[in-house]
């Protein structure tokens, strides 16, 4: 008895699995489609790396889960920028400027914080307004160092580009939604 409850449970569990799989992959194709800045293999690599992602049972849920996921990366991101920070690991004569973009990401992660609540509301048009701004956040932070009497590369421009990859995935999905 014992060994067929085990046996229905682990089909279960791959079921799901198998269905979240499915769902990322065929969500992934679709937006990568219909949005030329999303590319496929870093939505769906991005996306088989999310634990939330590959439990995901419908796209509603799969948007929940990316915002989060982009949260998540966001928040990582700005500790590990404020432990280089503190630890003085950029040049001295660039301290505002990483003060600046510091603050640039705190926001990043407030606004896709407020985008998940909006997402409840079903409110799609403001929740891909947030998360715009959220990148454009993002962008403020390169261009502090563009902009300075003698320009210079950000030393973020790596993590800024992934990150607004990643929040550019539930904007796609969530014009899907728009579309149903």
């Amino acid at each position: 008895m014992k060994f067929l409850l085990y046996l229905i449970t682990c089909f279960l569990l791959l079921n799901v699995l198998a269905t979240a799989k499915s769902l990322i992959q065929d969500s992934c194709k679709k937006a990568a489609a219909k949005n030329r800045k999303l590319k496929l293999d870093f939505c769906l690599k991005s996306l088989e790396g999310c634990r939330q992602c590959k439990t995901a049972k419908n796209l509603g849920e799969l948007v929940m889960a990316t915002m989060k996921n982009a949260e998540t990366k966001t928040k990582r991101v700005h500790a590990q920028m404020k432990k280089d920070f503190d630890a003085k690991k950029y040049p001295k004569d660039n301290d505002m400027l990483v003060m600046e973009c510091l603050s640039d990401y705190s926001g990043t992660a407030q606004i896709l914080d407020i985008a998940m609540e909006t997402f409840e509301d079903h409110d799609y048009k403001d929740l891909i307004s947030r998360m715009n701004l959220g990148m454009e956040s993002l962008d403020a932070c390169d261009e502090g160092y563009k902009e300075r009497s003698t320009p210079q590369i950000s030393p973020f421009i790596k993590s800024n580009e992934f990150l607004t990859h990643l929040i550019e995935i539930p904007i796609a999905f969530t014009e899907m939604l728009k579309r149903k």
